[in-house]
């Protein structure tokens, strides 16, 4: 990553990706690359580390993408103790740097019932990377997680097939009390999250499907609406 162009293999390796997830990336508009005159790609040094250091972007094109790219092991949970340990590690980690004891209290609450929400409703039945995408930058202070899921309104559908809308899955998990072992934990796990977010020293941003929502740092109000993006599972950003 020395040289000013970057050549896609590279670019891949430094990401944790393989060539033809960037291949897809740039058909897709998600991580673009350059093109030499004679139409082939490369990247300028500052792209890849841009996309390495922009967590957000990068869980985004991970969740995304259409076909199941590959990811770097500092990024993947493949199972559930992994991302355990990981939440583990990031508590001590943002104490380590100063983060007030109370922050990173709500703050690993939050991620922890987020992410045990993805490897609950998925066992057995990921459409095709099982596992989340779990990434923190204690300078940013933004936490990511992703996966590639059924979602939210598939899960709930199981106990309320009524729901025709990804906001209105998420307006119900988000605000009642689930019956139904299948979507219990998920649905009451998300009033978890909602109300530690409107109490706490967090904002959240939450998808699944096309719905959103969004809950502003000390904001006491959560807003649900829907995206003309699509993601597949779930994917939620968390500043503090």
């Amino acid at each position: 990553m020395e040289e000013k162009d970057v050549k896609i293999g590279e670019a891949a390796k430094y990401l944790g990706v393989t060539e033809q997830t960037l291949r897809n990336w740039d058909a897709s508009g998600k991580f673009p690359a350059r093109r030499s005159p004679g139409g082939t790609r490369y990247y300028l040094m500052e792209d890849p580390k841009r996309l390495r250091s922009d967590l957000p972007k990068l869980g985004w094109a991970w969740a995304s993408s259409a076909q199941a790219p590959d990811i770097s092991d500092d990024f993947y949970c493949e199972r559930q103790d992994r991302f355990t340990s990981r939440l583990e590690k990031m508590a001590m980690t943002l104490l380590d740097v100063g983060v007030p004891e109370d922050t990173v209290s709500v703050l690993t609450q939050a991620v922890g019932e987020i992410g045990d929400n993805s490897f609950a409703h998925n066992i057995g039945q990921w459409p095709d990377v099982p596992g989340i995408f779990f990434a923190y930058d204690s300078g940013k202070q933004v936490v990511v997680l992703a996966d590639r899921g059924q979602g939210v309104r598939a899960t709930l559908r199981r106990v309320r097939p009524e729901l025709d809308t990804d906001a209105d899955a998420l307006k119900v998990a988000f605000t009642e009390v689930i019956s139904g072992r299948a979507a219990e934990k998920r649905g009451n796990g998300l009033k978890v999250v909602r109300r530690v977010a409107e109490t706490g020293p967090i904002s959240l941003e939450y998808r699944s499907g096309l719905g959103v929502v969004m809950i502003e740092k000390h904001g006491n109000r959560m807003e649900i609406g829907t995206t003309a993006e699509n993601v597949r599972g779930t994917y939620a950003v968390i500043t503090y």
